[in-house]
């Protein structure tokens, strides 16, 4: 049975993505008129919705959920947003603001739009995002198709090894909290003449937020967690790509990962040129670099990026420095993995009667981490933390032993060496020699292929 009979919305959907992408491609300054109405094809929003049911995702604030749209049929929820798009009665609403751990006791914020409000988004993006790609530059990583966290720290790594061995490391002060809605909606018009499509965006990004109750305007910003979100940001800081691309102020390699970029140069004074170029282009953006996050340092002094530690090192066996730089997880990295291990394991004596739930956490949790960080030199790290992840489930063994007369108390050490010799744990070591699946996203992109 052909893929067209198996997964017909899919199918089509990646023809019309094929088309769109082939039509930027060819015309590099062509403006798309006609888009709106390919919101309300059955296939674009058949697809838009297992995207969203795909990343499952919580209530906006509505309050209705994936599963109660599921029991009350989507096929009839899909229809009311067809007909709600065709007679352009449809008004997004505001998204429900949630705190999140950010680490280090911070908090980042992060809106939740309702599931009719990320269906009609992820909708949008299946449209626009073939055109925008036609145009986007190699040094961008971040949520684009068929790229990765991976690519970009392979870009950094074969920068440092061609001798860009002084960095600027970057930090945009609140990006997604501080996007200028007319800077975007510019940006928009470059590629987007379709006067529908952009006040649809528009509504968006003016919907607002509701905190603990209250309603907020969105004077500026895209909320974090919006499924257009993401698509939104490369295509506001598309402009900082080119121009890069063409500027002769300082000779360096650009590498960015949505609104997290290094700038990789050959000696210091090239790298603080590339400092003030970059202060005076984010100016016009209505952007500004964190002053306490952003430095320029030679790369044997390490930087951080993308979770991982970057450092060019002296080899203990040779005495010689490396070509390039190493990298192993970051010390801020390292402090998520703890605090999260502690949430796992949980008070003093849960793990004695849920052993297999804490384990089966750990192990997920472990998983995951190890698939990321095992690109690297990161043995050293994987054997600290495995160290800790067995010394912490020991001692909550220990502290909830019992007390009875009689009853011969163990240390924790005596628990942890048992639990090393007999495996019960998951190791990062051991997960790292694994095989394991591919990363969602990075497989080959079929409409760029079609």
């Amino acid at each position: 049975m052909s893929v067209a009979q198996t997964n017909p919305s899919q199918e089509k959907t990646t023809e019309l993505q094929s088309k769109l992408y082939q039509a930027a491609m060819r015309d590099k300054e062509r403006r798309f008129h006609a888009l709106y109405d390919k919101l309300t094809l059955p296939y674009i929003l058949q697809s838009a919705w297992e995207m969203v049911r795909r990343n499952d995702g919580a209530a906006g604030v509505d309050r209705q959920t994936l599963r109660q749209i599921e029991a009350a049929g989507v096929e009839e929820f899909l229809a009311d947003i067809a007909k709600m798009l065709r007679e352009k009665t449809y008004r997004p609403q505001p998204v429900r603001r949630v705190e999140i751990p950010k680490g280090g006791g911070k908090t980042r914020p992060l809106g939740i739009p309702t599931v009719r409000d990320r269906v009609i988004q992820a909708a949008a993006k299946l449209v626009l995002e073939p055109i925008f790609e036609a145009d986007f530059e190699g040094t961008s990583f971040g949520f684009r198709p068929g790229q990765g966290c991976h690519d970009a720290l392979k870009a950094v790594a074969e920068n440092a090894h061609r001798g860009f061995r002084w960095v600027v490391d970057a930090d945009i002060e609140q990006f997604f909290d501080t996007l200028d809605h007319e800077v975007l909606m510019s940006a928009l018009r470059r590629r987007i003449s379709d006067g529908e499509m952009l006040r649809l965006i528009y509504r968006w990004l003016k919907a607002g937020y509701l905190a603990e109750g209250v309603k907020h305007d969105s004077d500026q910003g895209s909320p974090q967690g919006g499924v257009l979100s993401p698509l939104l940001a490369n295509i506001y800081l598309h402009g900082f790509d080119e121009a890069q691309r063409q500027q002769k102020a300082y000779i360096g390699r650009l590498t960015r990962y949505a609104d997290d970029f290094i700038i990789q140069c050959g000696n210091a004074e090239e790298a603080k040129r590339a400092l003030e170029w970059v202060k005076g282009q984010l100016e016009p953006l209505k952007l500004r670099l964190h002053p306490e996050k952003t430095r320029v340092s030679a790369d044997r002094e390490g930087f951080d990026f993308l979770g991982f530690h970057h450092q060019r090192v002296v080899r203990e066996t040779t005495g010689r420095e490396t070509a390039g730089v190493l990298r192993w997880p970051g010390k801020k990295a390292q402090r998520r993995f703890r605090e999260r291990v502690r949430e796992i394991v949980g008070r003093p004596g849960r793990i004695r009667t849920e052993w297999k739930t804490v384990t089966g956490k750990l192990e997920r949790y472990l998983t995951g981490w190890c698939q990321y960080y095992r690109h690297g030199q990161s043995g050293r790290t994987f054997a600290k933390l495995d160290r800790f992840v067995s010394e912490r489930v020991a001692r909550s063994f220990a502290r909830s032993q019992p007390k009875g007369k009689g009853r011969k108390r163990r240390c924790w050490q005596q628990y942890r060496d048992q639990m090393e010799a007999r495996g019960l744990l998951p190791r990062l070591g051991k997960l790292a020699t694994e095989a394991m699946p591919a990363y969602r996203g990075r497989a080959n992109v079929r409409w760029r292929a079609v």
